[in-house]
């Protein structure tokens, strides 16, 4: 059987109510997969001796990092 195709902005909108609090929908490797819905603005934080990866499906997001780092895919 092939798999089947869903639209994952559906998907979300429809699992995903809240802002900011993130909806486990499954592993990869040693990580949890995650998606939430971001608002206007977020309070930052940090996870020592973890990655984060950002797949944004509507909108912009802009990170930016203590240390001057990356933002909005620029240096």
């Amino acid at each position: 059987m092939p798999p089947s195709k869903i639209n994952v902005l559906e998907a979300v909108d429809l699992k995903v109510k809240e802002v900011f609090h993130p909806f486990i929908v499954g592993d990869v490797n040693d990580s949890q997969v995650k998606v939430a819905k971001f608002g206007a603005s977020s309070i930052g934080h940090a996870h020592e001796g973890e990655d984060e990866a950002f797949f944004v499906l509507s909108g912009r997001i802009a990170i930016d990092f203590r240390d001057g780092g990356l933002r909005n895919g620029r240096r």
